[in-house]
C-alpha cells in the first residue's frame, strides 16, 4: 500500500509529505517491509520499520506505539503509525480504494468522481465540502458508483467514512489522490 503522509506538523515551515510504501502479510498482519520518499526525517521512518521487521512485529503490535512529537519534527499522530492506521483499514475493509493503476486502467470509469478536496480543485467533477455532509446527498443515489479524490487520499477517507454512515454503499477512494493521479472524467 501505498500512502502519502505528512512528514511533520502542516503549518511548521517547510512542512511537506512523505511518500510511504508499507507492506504486511495480509494473514498475520507482520511487517514485511518499508520505503520512504520526502525532505523530511525518511530515515527516522525506515529505523521505526527496521526495529519492527527485526522484532518480527505485526502492525497490530506498533500500532500504538507513543512516538516522539515536536511540530517541527512530526505531526502529533507519528506518520509511521499514520501509515499503519491507513493499511489497517484497508486490510480490514474499512478503507474501500482503487490503485493508481486500477484507475489507469479504466476500472473506475462507470463511477462519479466526486472532489473531496478542502476548496474545489478538479475540473468537472462534482464537488462535496466534507463539512457540510450532515446527512443524505438527494443529488446521489445510496448505491450509485462514486470514487472520491482529493490531494493525498485523507479527506476522501473521511468523507468515505461519513457516506457509509448515511447508507451509501458503493463509494472508492483514490489511492494518493491527486498527488500521483491525473484525472480523466
Amino acid at each position: 500500500m501505498v500512502a502519502v503522509v505528512d512528514d511533520k506538523a502542516h503549518y511548521y515551515p517547510d512542512a511537506s509529505s512523505f511518500i510511504v510504501k508499507m507492506i504486511a502479510d495480509r494473514e498475520s498482519k507482520k511487517l514485511l517491509g518499508l520505503q520512504v520518499l520526502g525532505k523530511g526525517a525518511v530515515d527516522k521512518m525506515v529505523d521505526i520499520a527496521v526495529t519492527a521487521i527485526t522484532m518480527g512485529e505485526s502492525l497490530e503490535d506498533i500500532e500504538n506505539m507513543d512516538l516522539a512529537y515536536a511540530p517541527p519534527f512530526s505531526t502529533a499522530i507519528h506518520p509511521f503509525s499514520h501509515t499503519i492506521n491507513i493499511l489497517l483499514n484497508k486490510i480490514s475493509g474499512a478503507f474501500e480504494t482503487i490503485t493508481p493503476v486500477a484507475y489507469a486502467a479504466g476500472d473506475a470509469e462507470e463511477f462519479k468522481v466526486i472532489d473531496a478536496s478542502l476548496s474545489p480543485s478538479i475540473d468537472g467533477a462534482h464537488y462535496i465540502d466534507l463539512e457540510k455532509v450532515k446527512g443524505e446527498l438527494t443529488e446521489f443515489k445510496k448505491d450509485e458508483k462514486l470514487l472520491l479524490v482529493c490531494a493525498k487520499g485523507k479527506r476522501a477517507y473521511m468523507l468515505q467514512n461519513r457516506l457509509k454512515h448515511f447508507g451509501y454503499s458503493n463509494t472508492l477512494v483514490l489511492e494518493d489522490g491527486t498527488t500521483f493521479n491525473e484525472l480523466d472524467k
